[in-house]
């Protein structure tokens, strides 16, 4: 059987104040369905991060909407898992969909009690869906599920921590095999791109042990945003698009999968040519004026040892998708940056020509975050919130 590993869609991403859904639908229309159809899979699985906010909004759904319906339109079956970007609103009619061969899993349900998938040629799987979920959700699917087994192990420890409540639900399972395990987190050995370094900070529980793993026959997984290969069955199929100027150097696309008697017979990364154009650019100032004009979205780094006047807007005519604007010299940008001018949505402004109140920094942090301008209600809600918060202040509240 052949399947198709896809994942970290990030549908409604907003990358530096711009909204880039229309760059993700011509993926999708020119790149991944004429995929799909020139290699007819026996089976689609999609490991998390669907959508980039936990809420996405109406147009964003229409297009998963939109997505969903050419599958079925190509009848490929699909499993589906839930990320930490995504919500159970995504998965809002799994029952229905269920009867058209798509599982969208947000719980444990299919990790307890595996899928069991036969392909038209007769080979036969058990697939062990494992979403991101949260330590609390964890530890009440587990209590749920194991009852008096899962009392018992929390009855030893003083804490029960999230490698606790992993460790217990891996440690439990008695697999069927061959057992796929498609899942949502980072492991050992796994490769970061500069979309997610932060994660990096919250601890070694966020790392699951190759340990954990050994005895599946395949790994599937999501959140890692490079497309890479950990081990011989552990596999990260990345991000559909570069979602940072970091990411913009690496390989994008999926993997194409060959199993046959329970055993890997092919793994091929297939690269898809990605719709956002990126790129960084470094030199000087003046040799940078008499660049070529570059519509991909830019990253400039200048190379001057001296602050150049209003750079950014001067640099516009060349570089209509100009974004971020640093200096290559640490010490001149970090001045730059706190002393002499804000950045807010890709706009270099200097300080002197912008009032930094709370008004104008909500206005920018609320366009920022949600890609539109805020509503007056919203607005005056958040004024008078300032003014009662200075009143109470002043008044030794």
């Amino acid at each position: 059987m052949r399947l198709i590993h896809t994942s970290d869609w990030h549908l409604g991403k907003v990358f530096f104040g711009k909204k880039i859904l229309e760059e993700q639908r011509i993926f999708f229309e020119n790149n991944f369905f004429p995929l799909l159809r020139e290699v007819k899979p026996d089976l689609l699985v999609v490991t998390g991060d669907l959508v980039d906010k936990p809420i996405p909004d109406y147009e964003t759904l229409k297009t998963l909407e939109e997505i969903l319906y050419q599958l079925f339109e190509l009848k490929i079956p699909t499993y589906i898992i839930l990320g930490n970007h995504d919500s159970k609103r995504v998965s809002l009619y799994k029952e229905f969909l269920k009867f058209f061969n798509f599982v969208i899993e947000d719980g444990l349900t299919c990790f307890f009690n595996p899928l069991e998938f036969v392909s038209s040629q007769n080979e036969k799987l058990y697939f062990y869906l494992f979403p991101y979920l949260s330590p609390f959700e964890l530890k009440e699917l587990a209590e749920s599920f194991y009852k008096d087994t899962f009392k018992n192990f929390i009855s030893s420890k003083i804490q029960i921590f999230l490698q606790d409540l992993i460790f217990f639900l891996f440690s439990n399972l008695t697999l069927k095999k061959p057992a796929i395990l498609l899942g949502h987190f980072a492991v050992e050995r796994g490769l970061f791109s500069g979309e997610e370094l932060f994660l990096k900070g919250l601890g070694g529980e966020e790392l699951f042990p190759l340990s954990l793993l050994k005895d599946f026959d395949l790994v599937l997984l999501g959140h890692l945003h490079r497309l890479q290969k950990v081990n011989s069955h552990i596999y990260y199929s990345g991000s559909i698009m570069p979602y940072s100027f970091e990411e913009s150097q690496y390989k994008k696309g999926v993997w194409l999968i060959e199993i046959k008697e329970g055993k890997l017979l092919k793994t091929e990364a297939i690269t898809l040519n990605s719709p956002l154009k990126l790129k960084v650019l470094k030199g000087s100032f003046k040799e940078l004026l008499s660049h070529p004009q570059e519509s991909a979205y830019t990253k400039i780094i200048l190379k001057d040892c001296t602050p150049v006047y209003n750079p950014f807007e001067r640099l516009k005519a060349n570089f209509p998708n100009l974004l971020v604007l640093e200096y290559e010299n640490s010490l001149e940008s970090s001045s730059l940056s706190t002393e002499n001018s804000f950045w807010l949505e890709g706009n270099f402004q200097e300080k002197e020509r912008m009032e930094l109140n709370e008004e104008t920094l909500f206005i920018n942090f609320y366009r920022t975050v949600e890609g539109k301008e805020v509503d007056l209600k919203i607005l005056n809600l958040f004024k008078e919130y300032v003014s009662n918060f200075k009143e109470k202040r002043e008044g030794g509240e």
